[in-house]
């Protein structure tokens, strides 16, 4: 009889998540690439991973969500830059998150921040399954990240401090997820690099029906003070083991630059050759920043003369993780003040994509741009990613390098 009547309760909750599920559409939710950048020099790369508070239901955007907050927060505590990636999912489960990390770059990762265990609770997921798949999980991050990258697995929230699970059958799976929170810890402490975080009673705190901005916030801080000195202690580390970084003064002309760099030009000249070709556009340059200088590099067709960085349309690039496309700068409100739309190359269609230092800092850019407008939505950012990493792998593979900066 009690078989029959743990199979009918499971049958019970499993309805009630999907029931759940339906009436979820409502709920404001971000858009747009799941990351956020705080700007800095050796920037920290972290992983939100799972879903829960990662998945930033009650606001627009993961700036404000999680990966913005958290980003602040750990620059404030460490002084360097944070670059926050995320990997959610707000229906999954335990199981299924090794799918979320396929096509992650889990070798360059400094920390990883897991949230799971509502949905699970809510299945009521048996207590030595989740435990499995849980071992599982942290060991394969700790077998695929950097020897000094903690993997931090947060608590299971409290299942009726959740909006949409607070109600009678939320008591059940809140009794369920306390027993998967002993299995947790369990497996935590076996696993070395695996951080077990307990919630605090400021941080389950909701301010309205769902978390907001200052919600987020308040969860971005906790973590980081969790994560803070061990990030502070690995960059130390790896500063002991490194030799000094030549210190680029590119304050010259072209060549001098490269010759500076020891970059064989012949290669960064076939880059922006295949990237102007394959675009179309009438330029592809390389560029960099010397103190609060642009540093034109390298070109192919027509350039615009080394100017001031801030402002340019390279500093902007360098803010962004990924590709910056712009159809028409005429037409767009945030670029169209910008100069080269009123003068000479005349530019109005850019794309570029950032270059880093091998300590991660955004440097400089890789762009193409044309005088004439163009539809930017077929762009293929793709191609232009692998030639900006062709330029870089070419700096990196001359020795360690930073850009001089204010």
């Amino acid at each position: 009889m009690q078989g029959l009547s743990w199979l009918l309760l499971v049958g019970t909750m499993r309805a009630w998540l999907r029931l759940v599920r339906q009436g979820s559409e409502n709920i404001p939710r971000p858009t747009g690439p799941p990351q956020a950048h705080s700007p800095g020099a050796h920037s920290d790369r972290v992983l939100i991973l799972g879903g829960g508070p990662a998945s930033g239901w009650g606001v627009t955007s993961h700036d404000l969500a999680l990966p913005g907050s958290l980003a602040r927060a750990l620059s404030a505590r460490t002084g360097r830059g944070s670059d926050v990636s995320l990997a959610a999912d707000p229906f999954g489960f335990l199981e299924q998150l090794p799918n979320l990390l396929i096509g992650q770059d889990l070798g360059r990762l400094n920390a990883v921040v897991v949230f799971v265990g509502a949905n699970d609770a809510v299945k009521l997921t048996p207590e030595k399954k989740w435990e499995q798949n849980m071992n599982r999980l942290l060991r394969a991050l700790e077998a695929h990240t950097l020897d000094d990258t903690y993997v931090y697995v947060v608590e299971i929230q409290p299942i009726r401090t959740v909006p949409i699970f607070d109600s009678v059958l939320g008591s059940i799976a809140n009794l369920h997820a306390r027993r998967l929170t002993v299995r947790t810890e369990r497996v935590c402490r076996a696993v070395p690099r695996a951080v077990y975080v307990p919630l605090t009673e400021n941080t389950l705190l909701v301010s309205g029906r769902y978390r907001n901005s200052m919600d987020y916030r308040v969860l971005g801080e906790f973590l980081a003070d969790e994560m803070a000195s061990r990030l502070d202690l690995a960059h130390e580390r790896l500063g002991a083991n490194e030799v000094e970084p030549t210190v680029i003064n590119v304050a010259g002309g072209q060549t001098t630059a490269l010759d500076r760099y020891g970059i064989q030009q012949i290669r960064i000249n076939r880059a922006l050759a295949l990237a102007q070709q394959s675009f179309g556009t009438e330029s592809a340059v390389f560029v960099l920043r010397d103190h609060d200088r642009l540093l034109v590099v390298a070109s192919a067709g027509p350039s615009y003369e080394n100017r001031a960085w801030a402002g340019s349309l390279s500093a902007m690039v360098a803010l962004q993780p990924g590709a910056v496309v712009v159809g028409d700068l005429h037409a767009s409100e945030r670029f169209s003040g910008n100069s080269p739309t009123s003068g000479p190359p005349y530019i109005r269609f850019y794309a570029g994509f950032p270059i880093e230092s091998p300590s991660g800092e955004r440097i400089g850019a890789l762009c193409v741009f044309d005088p004439k407008p163009r539809n930017g939505s077929g762009f293929n950012s793709v191609l232009l990613r692998q030639l900006a990493l062709m330029i870089q792998d070419e700096l990196h593979a001359n020795g360690e390098f930073r850009a001089r900066t204010p």
